[in-house]
């Protein structure tokens, strides 16, 4: 990390160069914080921890971190940074029991304004320890009580800069944790910097959660390391769905949502002769685009086929490492590229990737010693099926294990649904059918972390409904979701307080279904609009409809049971389309000869 120190060091007080830019909402500029803004700030940070050790005693404080995407998150990687203190980000998603085992023997708790509406849905209690302080973060505030500039450490000794939270032996949630080395951060930074040009993340977009563990471990240092700025997305307000174009990206991470957003709005860029970079990033270059293993190749090879390349790149989840990625000298399609530089791979007899350092590193695979995985031989067991070609390039082939019989597969689709909710930043999100319940918490969640948008989920029977609103009130996400007792004909009737077109549609509901709702929803849908359908719901007549070629852009993805991922391309039909965004005098009469099942 002494690189990313001797940066600050020189730029720390700089008052015009931007270390954080917050993406304008509708309407409304962008809001930059100067390098000297941030650094102040977290110096101010630093003196009031410090002055709080208490019981730390000599060993490194602990801090807890409760931040969403905020210039506050910037603000504390580098008071961290400047203390040799270990954070414990609370990543987005987690439950109050992951949150409270990873704060457990914390010196201190700091939160943003997101981050203290996450603690008071919880209630401070259930994941706080006893005692522990819990500090408000304002960045102007703290910028205004430093007593001096931002102070590099001198202290050379490795420390653990990262705990995480990681899958342990009795699966999420268990409480196991993985610490990550602040050397084995920078030997991480040293080989992802080798492989791509200068300047790279000088404009780097931040389209993960910024506690997501790869981000907290690599997006605030890899942006310093290029003097540049991270864009943040804009605050609520915003109804951008694509806000990568203001943000003028050089670099950004693709999710499955994403790359699905992309694609549609690549497509629509060329079908009305705009350029597609400039329709997607707001300048005439395309940003180095990357991925992690969970995006489909399917996708991966669209987006090429639009001159979008998407480098692709395995991390381990546990411990937010990045092993082996394609580069953009080095790139093959279907694998997830060559070990880093850092890194060897080899397989075991059955076929599982095997990961270890090279003899010139000694500790390169930041929190190997996980708890979920073995180490054996000073090879790292990662639990996945995989191939090495002769060029060195992996290919996955599976997890080692077979999945528990049964297993459902709703974790992997409600990932997805979260994340293109944050993407999209939809002000409407509608969902029809039997299969919703269990996703209207993953919708909602996506809402709160916006701080925009409204769900309204239409479930027929009205056990399912109420178990729905249960679970939606005992996650505190009512204010962001609500459930009604209606059938098909409840999708054409627009909130009395709320937009009358629709941003964002799941149709989880019987095949003979989908087709009826699809075409109920169709007046409320605008250019843009996403219609998702889940499994046997994308059958038969409803993809005839969706790939149609003029009206939708679909695309079929492999997560979970299937899914058909539709985009709107032309305003819904006839004379009383809220294609607009705005609610009319009168809605559209509700159909009198719908099915309302499931």
């Amino acid at each position: 990390m002494r690189a990313v120190e001797a940066v600050l060091h020189r730029c720390a007080e700089d008052p015009d160069r931007p270390l954080v830019e917050v993406a304008g909402a509708t309407g409304r500029p962008a809001v930059s914080h100067p390098y000297r803004e941030i650094t102040r700030a977290a110096r101010g940070l630093g003196d009031r921890l410090a002055a709080g050790r208490g019981g730390a005693g000599h060993r490194a404080l602990r801090i807890g971190v409760f931040c969403g995407d905020t210039p506050e998150f910037a603000v504390t990687e580098l008071a961290l940074l400047a203390l040799r203190a270990t954070g414990c980000p609370v990543p987005p998603g987690a439950s109050a029991r992951t949150a409270a085992a990873l704060l457990a023997g914390v010196d201190a708790v700091v939160a943003d304004a997101p981050g203290r509406a996450r603690l008071d849905a919880w209630g401070d209690s259930r994941v706080v320890p006893p005692g522990c302080p819990v500090t408000a973060l304002d960045t102007a505030e703290l910028a205004a009580s430093a007593t001096g500039p931002y102070r590099v450490a001198a202290d050379p000794r490795d420390w653990i800069c990262k705990i995480l939270a990681a899958p342990g032996a009795d699966g999420p949630g268990s409480g196991a944790r993985a610490g990550v080395r602040g050397h084995a951060v920078a030997t991480l930074l040293d080989s992802l910097r080798a492989e791509v040009p200068p300047a790279t993340f000088s404009r780097c977009a931040v389209t993960l959660p910024l506690s997501a563990p790869v981000q907290t471990v690599a997006a605030v240092p890899l942006t310093v390391l290029d003097r540049g700025c991270l864009v943040l997305p804009p605050g609520p307000g915003s109804t951008a769905p694509l806000w990568t174009a203001s943000a003028r990206p050089t670099a950004l991470a693709v999710t499955p949502a994403l790359a699905v957003a992309f694609v549609c709005a690549a497509r629509v860029a060329r079908r009305e002769g705009r350029p597609v970079a400039s329709a997607l990033f707001g300048t005439d270059q395309v940003p180095l685009l990357w991925c992690g293993a969970e995006v489909p190749d399917s996708l991966i090879r669209e987006l090429d086929s639009l001159r979008l390349p998407v480098h692709a790149g395995l991390v381990l989840p546990e411990n937010a490492c990045l092993v082996s990625w394609n580069t953009p000298a080095a790139r093959r399609a279907g694998t997830v590229g060559r070990p880093l530089a850092h890194v060897r791979a080899g397989l075991g007899t059955d076929g599982e990737l095997l990961l270890s350092g090279t003899e010139e590193t000694a500790d390169p695979i930041p929190g190997k010693g996980d708890p979920g995985r073995a180490v054996v031989d000073g090879w790292l067991h990662t639990g996945l099926r995989a191939a090495i070609d002769a060029d060195g390039f992996i290919h996955l082939v599976g997890p080692a294990r077979p999945e528990a019989p049964g297993e459902p597969a709703g974790p992997e689709i409600g990932r997805l649904l979260y994340s293109l909710v944050r993407s999209m930043r939809p002000q409407s999100v509608v969902g029809f059918g039997g299969g919703i319940a269990d996703a209207l918490d993953q919708l909602a969640a996506g809402a709160r972390a916006n701080g925009t948008g409204q769900v309204t989920g239409f479930l027929p029977d009205p056990r399912r409904a109420a178990a729905a609103r249960a679970r939606l009130t005992a996650l505190a996400l009512t204010r962001w979701a609500a459930v009604r007792e209606a059938g098909v004909h409840g999708l054409g009737l627009p909130p009395a307080d709320g937009p009358a077109a629709v941003d964002l549609a799941l149709l989880d509901c019987r095949a003979d279904l989908a087709l009826p709702a699809l075409t109920v929803l169709e007046p409320r849908l605008r250019p843009g609009s996403i219609v998702i359908a889940v499994g046997s719901a994308a059958t038969g007549p409803y993809l005839d409809r969706v790939r149609d070629g003029e009206e939708y852009l679909s695309i079929a993805l492999p997560v979970g049971p299937g899914l058909e991922v539709s985009t709107r391309l032309t305003p819904g039909p006839g004379p009383d389309s809220f294609h607009g965004g705005t609610r009319p005098g009168v809605g559209p009469a509700a159909p009198t000869r719908q099915p309302s099942g499931e």
